[in-house]
């Protein structure tokens, strides 16, 4: 595994939950992929590409192959896959080793221009899942049974965190969803001499100013939305591909 890259042209994005009976990823981001080898950017997927826990079997076969496809098609094109390790990946964590088309890795400490930028998946900053895990994963299987009534209820919970996180942020620091944890754990790392931090597992696509000159940065999930983080000679840009 590698940790340490240099690129000056990388795109990251993060939790495509592939398999997901309510993932739409699959359709958006095979042209997004297309779009990055014919633009020379080399691409990072943070975490939770396949999933695992409220998978439907008809699904992932349909959806993983076209997806592993254009990454192939990336990869001739001269693109480097960085596959950053997700709580979802865990368990394929040696297959998709063996795959041999990614560069796997728990985490990558990115040079880009004269930026150090640190990226990982971020679940190690979850409490639920690090306390409970066998309770997080219980716990997420039960929540498919909700999304087959409807996704909605899903996006109700996303409203929900964020609600939660703004009215903590009034009485300490924060990023909005987010739990305390990860505001603490992104500052850490800007303060042992990252230029920005990106996560993913939360969903909540943000950008937030951390200290004077660090920045936090989530491209939140393709299950939804089509936003990715774009890193051109050292700038760091939260984007949404139309």
């Amino acid at each position: 595994m590698i940790t340490d890259v240099r690129s000056e042209r990388l795109i990251v994005i993060s939790d495509l939950h592939l398999g997901n009976p309510f993932s739409h990823a699959r359709e958006r981001v095979i042209g997004f992929l297309r779009w990055a080898a014919l633009n020379k950017f080399d691409i990072v997927i943070n975490g939770d590409v396949f999933e695992i826990a409220q998978v439907s079997f008809g699904k992932i076969a349909k959806d993983v192959p076209e997806v592993l496809r254009a990454l192939k098609l990336a990869i001739r094109s001269g693109c480097n896959i960085y596959y950053v390790i997700g709580n979802h990946d865990i368990v394929l964590e040696n297959l998709l080793e063996d795959w041999g088309a990614f560069k796997m890795a728990p985490f990558l400490n990115v040079r880009s221009g004269s930026a150090r930028i640190r990226i990982e998946h971020g679940h190690l900053y979850d409490p639920f899942f690090i306390k409970y895990p066998k309770l997080y994963e219980f716990c997420t299987w039960i929540a498919g049974f909700v999304l087959h009534l409807s996704p909605k209820y899903y996006k109700l919970w996303i409203a929900f965190e964020r609600l939660k996180s703004r009215l903590r942020r009034r009485r300490e620091r924060g990023i909005v969803g987010e739990h305390p944890h990860f505001y603490d754990a992104a500052h850490e790392l800007l303060r042992r001499g990252f230029d920005s931090v990106v996560f993913g597992h939360t969903h909540h696509v943000g950008e937030v100013a951390i200290g004077q000159k660090g920045k936090y940065f989530n491209p939140g999930t393709w299950m939804f939305g089509t936003h990715y983080v774009e890193i051109i000679s050292g700038i760091v840009k939260l984007k949404k591909w139309e």
